[in-house]
């Protein structure tokens, strides 16, 4: 038995009220005057005895009366159907989970699968009374926090409305996130009776964000609350689906092959041969091939494309149709700008071989390079705002906070160059930019005496990583085939590149997150690459003159100085999947309007006002509930583009194993004892009754009180009147 208003027990302490006024009683003499003992002589022995008797059956019916009362007032309930069915039902709180991800639209021989959770959770209905309340939790929707998500139905009629509304959803949200949600909304109920009702597939792609082992068990629900699941089968399924896109680094340029990756996964027990996988640029398909699938597998495919335009290119991969349509397409957007923005920044000599290398275009494909130079002392957050790439021809005349808004270009997708000054200081570059950009640490500079370079005691070039983007195609011509390009680093070709003599150079202790590019005879680092953030950072050991080496005479100056502005500058022209319902935080450091439109792959455009984070714009954007590419635009300027993409494991159709179900039940710290699992939606209905639970008793012990008053009332009658007599 348990009470609903425990607190009310505390009266218990008044049923020793009537022992305390009846021991009180028998402690009062009363004097009889009389003048002879003939009265007591006529007194029966047997009266004497009922009368104590009935004194004694008094007490225990007040006492009982009071008892009575007080667990009245405390809401006593039983478990139990039988003794329901002589009674009312507790108040029920019930919340209801509807898996609407994208799995449940598989059919089967008795429909979509989604069409048959609604139907089954609107087939009980009829079970909950007046009082009762229902919350309504789509799985995709589990996550929010919109204000009214919490609160509870008590109109069937309407919620019947709610259950029929519910379609499919591209947002996965887990069984465990449903759980968790389901778990705050009981928590705030003073109902007696708490029930959760699961409508799922049950695939394992929905189960939880966690697997493996639990590490942690929590308590989410007390143990009174009882759960039903209510797994909706579906049939064998022949699924294929594209599993991820992948652009390798390159420069990407009008006109210019470049390689496209993707992943195939076959999630069926069946192998299938020469599937069709295709790719679509700007709405063309431009590529295509035939691959074999081994069922349960993962199949890489490589397409080499073209673009002949510049500026945002969107497009997708695709394979051909199955039982499950909302994976076979994935999405993706690249940038190959029209013009890049260089800012030069150090004194007139610094920069004066590095404008003569950038001012002219390589090729009429290759991307502009728009050059403008200033001097340290004079470089502030507007001129780094409206750079692409800025290249530091010193290390030397910098603030702490030029370095701050360089650090947070940088972290935002910027690229950047450092050239050390000649007058390089490694103290000051460590307090400066190590410190402020993360950069490794400068253990000082090697030098070679002028007397021991003119005989040939000068360091140059040891290992070059050609396969690094900035080496593509800069030692073969345009038509020279993709296969056929210099393919691994090794010793042998870094004789390729002509090396520079140097005297001096920087060297720096490199870190796990340095990649060296080239790097030097001495052991040193010549060229190497950081990244930061969102962006890159390419760090040169020799300044940008001739003092420490002969590298701006070379030949391979300039097409370095142009593949490293393209490069840094590209780094922020690929855009990366969003998942639907994900946050995506939109930065610009263009100068824009106070508002930006934002336009779903549906043409639904929404208005936001961004931001203003230091020299950025910066816009969360969270309504990404629809799959395809989205655009960003101020005014007429399209500031950014970006795609969302199906969570792939919405891909995996096969149901949980009792293990997984057990495992997530101990995560959440549920009992097995308190969850029934219904294969069968006519089953659903008998099984909520029988496990049903929740009488309360309030009413009998109430009748029960009054029964007892009444008779109390008809004892203590009797046993006046009978004194009365007796006297």
């Amino acid at each position: 038995m348990t009470f609903l208003n425990p607190l009310a027990l505390f009266g218990l302490l008044a049923a020793a009220l009537p022992i305390l006024l009846h021991l009180l009683n028998l402690r009062k003499l009363r004097t009889v005057e009389f003048s002879t003992l003939a009265f007591l002589k006529e007194l029966q022995k047997t009266r004497i005895r009922r009368l104590k008797l009935r004194q004694i059956l008094l007490l225990i019916l007040r006492t009982l009366l009071i008892l009575l009362l007080v667990i009245a007032f405390a809401r006593p309930t039983m478990r139990g159907t039988l003794i329901g069915n002589l009674g009312t039902h507790a108040r029920t709180s019930a919340v209801f989970i509807i898996d609407d991800s994208y799995s449940m639209t598989v059919s089967n021989e008795q429909g979509e699968l989604l069409n048959q959770a609604r139907q089954a959770a609107e087939s009980i209905n009829h079970l909950f009374a007046e009082g009762d309340e229902i919350y309504l939790v789509r799985l995709s929707a589990s996550a929010t926090t919109a204000p009214g998500y919490d609160i509870a139905t008590r109109d069937f009629a309407l919620l019947k409305k709610n259950i029929d509304e519910i379609g499919p959803s591209p947002i996965r949200r887990s069984l465990e996130d449903g759980l968790r949600i389901a778990s705050r909304f009981l928590a705030t109920t003073r109902n007696f009776n708490k029930e959760v009702y699961i409508f799922s597939d049950f695939q394992q792609g929905v189960l939880t964000d966690s697997p493996g082992e639990a590490v942690t068990k929590e308590k989410l629900f007390p143990p009174e609350v009882r759960f039903f699941f209510l797994p909706v089968n579906k049939r064998s399924v022949q699924n294929f689906g594209v599993e991820s896109i992948t652009i390798p680094s390159a420069l990407l340029e009008r006109d210019k092959p470049f390689v496209i990756q993707a992943q195939i996964g076959n999630f069926s027990d069946n192998s299938v041969q020469d599937h069709v996988v295709g790719v679509f640029l700007n709405g063309t398909r431009v590529a295509e091939r035939s691959i074999d699938l081994p069922k349960r597998s993962s199949v890489p495919v490589e397409f080499s494309v073209t673009a002949g335009a510049v500026g945002y290119v969107q497009g997708f991969v695709e394979i051909e149709d199955d039982d499950f349509p909302y994976d076979n397409r994935r999405y993706f957007v690249l940038q190959i700008p029209d013009q890049i923005r260089v800012l030069l920044v150090g004194e007139a000599r610094d920069v004066q071989y590095p404008r003569l290398a950038l001012a002219t275009r390589a090729s009429e494909t290759e991307s502009a390079l728009t050059l403008s130079d200033i001097s340290p002392d004079r470089l502030n957050s507007t001129m780094i705002r409206r750079a692409d790439v800025i290249i530091l021809c010193t290390s030397q005349g910098f603030s702490s906070s030029q370095i701050s808004e360089l650090r947070t270009f940088v972290n935002d997708g910027g690229g950047l160059a450092i050239f050390p000054g000649v007058q390089f200081d490694a103290s000051g570059f460590n307090a400066q930019f190590a410190g402020g950009l993360s950069l490794p640490q400068c253990l000082g500079v090697d030098r070679s005496s002028a007397a021991r370079a003119e005989i040939g005691s000068y360091t140059e070039f040891d290992k070059v990583e050609l396969r690094h983007p900035i080496f593509e195609g800069m030692f073969e011509s345009p038509s020279t085939p993709l296969s056929t390009r210099s393919p691994a680093s090794t010793p042998g070709e870094a004789r390729k590149v002509e090396s520079p003599r140097i005297l001096s150079s920087a060297r720096f202790a490199l870190t796990a997150q340095s990649n060296p590019i080239i790097t030097l005879s001495n052991g040193g680092s010549f060229l190497t690459e950081h990244t930061i953030g969102s962006g890159r950072l390419f760090l040169f050991a020799v300044p940008t003159t001739t003092e420490w080496s002969d590298f701006p005479l070379k030949g391979l100056f300039v097409p370095m100085m142009h593949r490293t502005a393209l490069y840094l500058g590209h780094q922020q022209a690929r855009s990366g999947d969003v998942l639907p319902g994900s946050e995506i935080v939109l930065r610009s450091n263009a100068v824009t309007s106070d508002l930006w439109t934002i336009r779903n792959p549906q043409n639904v455009e929404v208005t936001a006002a961004p931001s203003r984070q230091s020299i950025q714009r910066v816009l969360r954007f969270a309504a990404t509930d629809q799959l395809g590419l989205y655009e960003v635009a101020s005014n007429t300027t399209v500031l950014q583009k970006f795609v969302v993409n199906l969570d792939t494991r919405e891909s995996h159709m096969e149901k949980a194993t009792p293990a997984e179900m057990d495992n997530l039940l101990k995560r959440l710290g549920i009992d097995g004892g308190t969850v029934h699992t219904i294969r069968q939606t006519t089953d659903l209905e008998r099984s909520v009754l029988e496990s049903r639970f929740g009488v309360e008793l309030w009413k009998y012990f109430l009748m029960l009180a009054l029964v007892v008053a009444l008779i109390e009332l008809l004892v203590a009658r009797t046993t006046k009147r009978e004194i009365g007599a007796g006297a």
